[in-house]
């Protein structure tokens, strides 16, 4: 995915902009220069021969690069909680120098029944074993390019994903299940043939590993794109308007961008494509682009968009939800309690400038931006998921005052 820089009004971040899913993340190793596991369950990491390097944002420490030997690994002590016989996920972005090697990325037990993800280099195909049962795509890792990978156990049924595309699908093998051996990621171990083996090649890389014990729906997957391959997205907003729901984003710079699709959902899990957009394709100078939805469903509609480059690889920006109604006269927000992302509907009685903030319990100001409103009801969403839970105040400031409203952390 070539990178789309979109412009961000965000003065103080809290966390990703776009809301990752907790829930049955047991392992979460972000690789930020430090082999810390912030998921839910007690397990921990060490490397060996590996360096912290840049992610796929240029940020430095951010990533794990491998050296492309036997010795050059991540070993996880897991305490038998990746040890999964029902249903689990797998995500994580990785970035490969060459497609002529086989090069393991994870591997639990592939060769007695557990999980394996890898690649194999004679044929080009990304694979993912289960069961001994193995699915495969052809051509979805090339050389010297980020790409996030997920996948995913249901039932029986295996499911590969590539920057929030489903690329395979297929039923698992049919193999009893054992993990005699302990977790490794940037290659793979087999005792049969002496340990290690199908290192990732090197300058290999990996970032933002994540296991689930549980499966990942679709929306859930495309979710996690932003976490594996970080882009600068900012601000992405929504105007109810006579005419229908007005969508507004901007970019800062573009390289191979060929358009934008608008998405459209009445639960925010299903998505639909609604509209195109032609991209700039390439700029170093900021671009605006807004689409209206003429159509849009009663109740809340949720929109993201999907950004799509000229080499049809894409992702996904965060999503927002607009309620379609022209009777909101104060501050909404929901859900609340809330726990990922916070969607803001601000009234306004003419176009202008305010100022959006929230304080902790304290009163200490953790987040802060500007946002142009247009007159009617407006909509933004607000990423809260690495928050501390607990109580807070969002308070919008303009020329007649200010408007105060409690939210729940959960």
């Amino acid at each position: 995915m070539k990178k789309i820089l979109l412009l961000t009004v965000t003065v103080l971040t809290i966390g990703a902009l776009t809301a990752q899913p907790t829930a049955g993340l047991v392992g979460h190793f972000r690789l930020d220069g430090n082999l810390t596991n912030s998921g839910s369950t007690s397990m921990s990491a060490a490397a060996f021969n590996t360096t912290y390097t840049v992610n796929a944002a240029g940020a430095a420490n951010k990533a794990m690069q491998f050296a492309g030997t036997l010795t050059s690994y991540i070993s996880i002590t897991d305490n038998t909680n990746l040890d999964f016989a029902g249903d689990f996920s797998f995500a994580f972005g990785v970035y490969i120098a060459n497609i002529t090697s086989n090069q393991g990325f994870y591997d639990n037990g592939l060769n007695y029944g557990g999980c394996g993800v890898w690649f194999f280099g004679s044929d080009n195909t990304l694979r993912f074993n289960f069961k001994n049962g193995s699915l495969g795509a052809v051509a979805v890792l090339p050389a010297n390019q980020w790409r996030a990978v997920c996948v995913v156990r249901s039932g029986s049924t295996l499911r590969l994903y590539v920057n929030g595309v489903q690329v395979a699908v297929g039923p698992e093998g049919t193999t009893a299940i054992s993990y005699p051996n302990a977790p490794v990621l940037g290659q793979m171990y087999f005792a049969g043939i002496g340990g290690n083996y199908n290192p990732i090649v090197n300058g290999g890389k990996m970032d933002e590993v994540r296991l689930y014990n549980r499966a990942l729906s679709a929306a859930e997957v495309a979710q996690l794109v932003g976490a594996s391959l970080p882009l600068k997205m900012g601000d992405f907003t929504a105007a109810k308007k006579s005419t229908g729901i007005e969508l507004s984003w901007e970019t800062i710079t573009e390289q191979n961008t060929a358009y934008f699709d608008v998405e459209r959902s009445s639960n925010g899990t299903d998505f639909t494509a609604i509209g195109k957009v032609t991209a700039k394709g390439n700029s170093v100078n900021k671009q605006n682009y807004t689409y209206t939805d003429k159509s849009p469903v009663p109740g809340v509609n949720y929109y993201r968009l999907k950004l799509a480059d000229i080499d049809n690889s894409y992702t996904y920006s965060r999503t927002i939800a607009v309620k379609n109604s022209s009777q909101l006269v104060s501050v909404e927000l929901f859900p609340n309690p809330v726990s990922s992302t916070l969607q803001v509907q601000l009234p306004s009685k003419q176009k202008e400038t305010v100022n959006i903030f929230i304080a902790d319990a304290a009163g200490k100001i953790i987040y802060s931006k500007q946002m142009q409103l247009s007159e009617g009801n407006n909509a933004t969403s607000i990423p809260v998921l690495h928050l501390a839970n607990g109580m807070y105040q969002i308070t919008l400031e303009n020329k007649e005052g200010k408007q105060t409203k409690t939210f729940l952390k959960q």
